[in-house]
């Protein structure tokens, strides 16, 4: 690391670290946001519990902007991987604040929680001020999540005084609890980097540790897009993960364990024709 100078791993690394638009994603400019929208007015779907039980995160932070997500759940572990949710769409109202009480509002809006993407909500944010913290959270109905921090990069060919980064990979979530998120959580990072194997594909019971693992995966190994929302679900459920997220901006890769153990190019681990075809 010594030999990359802070100035290239921000501006090439984090200021180009854009992500393509996905179906359903927004992209929001402050100056073209209505400021009579307001966080209340965000119609939940008729949910009765509180849908945030997955958490936010921000990521792909870049010198106007950043990304914002959140997904409503009510059944975080619903097999079918939906998160027990209705098949109607819900209205999500988003905030970004210059200040944790909300009080700045620097942008917001409303985007819709779509059942055919189990109603994930993933804002993309341009406009913002370079190299500053920012705060955000979500409403539907009267369902409020917590506040987020975030911060966006420097401006191109400026470098910071200071950036404190953290680091993680290889998060087996059947081999331990996750406290080393938390603590990363304290240190209140500018930025986490995760390394890959964010969360592992293994049914219970098929890899096992030392005296047994201190708890488990639900469902099958995953190979279809149920089961994957489902494993998904499971790891973000977990409070010291969404803390961790909840704090700064990630930039994430991914290694095998997001897809299969060892695989390579079209090869699963076991070369499972049967496999291959999902």
């Amino acid at each position: 690391m010594e030999n990359i100078s802070r100035r290239s791993l921000i501006t090439a690394g984090l200021g180009a670290g854009l992500v393509a638009a996905l179906p359903g994603t927004a992209v929001a400019d402050p100056a073209a946001v209505r400021p009579g929208v307001a966080v209340s007015t965000a119609d939940d779907a008729g949910l009765r519990t509180n849908p945030f039980t997955l958490g936010i995160a921000s990521g792909e932070p870049w010198p106007d902007g950043f990304v914002i997500w959140t997904r409503l759940a009510v059944n975080p572990l619903a097999e079918d991987g939906l998160g027990g949710m209705p098949s109607r769409n819900a209205a999500v109202a988003w905030e970004v604040a210059e200040d944790p009480a909300m009080r700045r509002v620097a942008a917001r809006g409303v985007e819709h929680a779509r059942s055919e993407t189990a109603h994930s909500v993933h804002v993309e944010l341009k406009g913002l001020k370079p190299g500053r913290e920012y705060f955000y959270r979500f409403r539907t109905g009267r369902h409020l999540s917590e506040v987020g921090r975030t911060l966006t990069s420097p401006a191109p060919g400026e470098t910071p005084a200071a950036l404190a980064m953290a680091f993680a990979s290889c998060a087996q979530y059947e081999h331990g609890y996750f406290t080393a998120y938390k603590r990363l959580a304290e240190d209140h990072p500018d930025l986490v980097l995760h390394l890959g194997d964010y969360l592992y594909e293994y049914k219970k019971g098929s890899y096992v540790i030392g005296g047994g693992n201190p708890r488990d995966h639900e469902g099958p190994e995953t190979v279809s897009l149920a089961g994957y929302r489902q494993r998904h679900a499971q790891y973000k459920s977990d409070a010291d993960l969404q803390a961790a997220h909840a704090i700064a901006p990630w930039l994430v890769v991914w290694d095998d364990h997001e897809v299969d153990n060892n695989w390579a190019d079209d090869i699963p681990e076991n070369n499972d024709a049967a496999q291959r075809h999902h």
